[in-house]
């Protein structure tokens, strides 16, 4: 499993705007529009930050690297990133490999993508980092698709990922340990850290200082389930980010109050890695 040029990307405190955070998109990038409008998002000044698998399952799924390609769109590589570098690793694969890889995984829509755009889609996907830490006014935020193991302090993490740990690497983009069980030790060495990957269906959930965001949000676009988009505002209190859901619809935004000012709570408890 590769790890991209730029495993890891930091970025520098956003003075005059704000910063957002989105789930799981999968090819819902009109979902992501409509949220962007309730926020009052800005172009000019506000970010927009995405934990990755922007890909399958959705059929606007090619519309990924116009969406990376805006100037204010900023993500991690997902699974689902991963697998489609996988497939190209040696080159390009047969015409029955890549038939047999659309009925899985959600992978249908690339049947339909030229080949000139199959290229685009590669090379953007191939710059996505693994991980990305933000500095905000309250604190640390990092950015991951998947896990960070139990007992890594976030910089060691860091550290792993940008000297390609393929276990750093698996837990990154694949690992459910956290979530599936409920651990709350969190995370230390960062302020909050947002993930997706594994849906949550009644929204976003807390785990000590690292926070699921992905709420199916393709799922509920085809109405398969009781999906939908969460997108929250990086420095969003945790009452407000945890807060039942209040309004019906796809979207489930969650927007910083005035006083979200103090540093992020002290959340993540130390446990010695295994």
């Amino acid at each position: 499993m590769s790890k991209p040029v730029a495993a890891v990307k930091k970025f520098g405190r956003n003075t005059l705007g704000r910063d957002f955070v989105v789930g799981d998109i999968h090819g819902a990038f009109d979902m992501v529009l409509e949220a962007m409008g309730k926020a009052g998002f800005n172009p000019r000044i506000d970010r927009l930050f995405s934990v990755g698998d922007l890909i399958d399952r959705g059929p606007g799924s090619h519309r990924c690297v116009r969406f990376l390609a805006q100037p204010y769109v900023y993500a991690v590589r997902g699974n689902h990133e991963q697998m489609l570098l996988d497939l190209y690793a040696d080159g390009v694969p047969n015409p029955a490999t890549i038939e047999f890889m659309a009925g899985r995984n959600g992978f249908g829509w690339w049947l339909g993508v030229p080949d000139a755009q199959r290229t685009e889609i590669l090379e953007a996907v191939a710059r996505l980092p693994l991980a990305i830490e933000i500095d905000t006014g309250r604190g640390s935020v990092g950015l991951i698709h998947a896990d960070v193991p139990a007992g890594v302090e976030w910089g060691e993490f860091l550290d792993r990922l940008e000297a390609g740990d393929p276990d750093a690497i698996q837990a990154c983009l694949w690992g459910r340990e956290r979530v599936n069980a409920r651990d709350t030790s969190g995370i230390a060495g960062v302020g909050r850290v947002y993930a997706g990957h594994t849906p949550q269906w009644g929204g976003a959930i807390r785990l000590g200082n690292f926070y699921c965001i992905d709420s199916g949000a393709v799922f509920g676009q085809l109405g398969m389930k009781e999906g939908r988009l969460t997108m929250t505002e990086a420095i969003a209190k945790t009452g407000i980010l945890t807060a039942p859901r209040q309004s019906a619809g796809l979207i489930d935004l969650r927007v910083a109050d005035d006083c979200a000012v103090q540093p992020f709570g002290a959340y993540a408890q130390w446990v010695s890695a295994p």
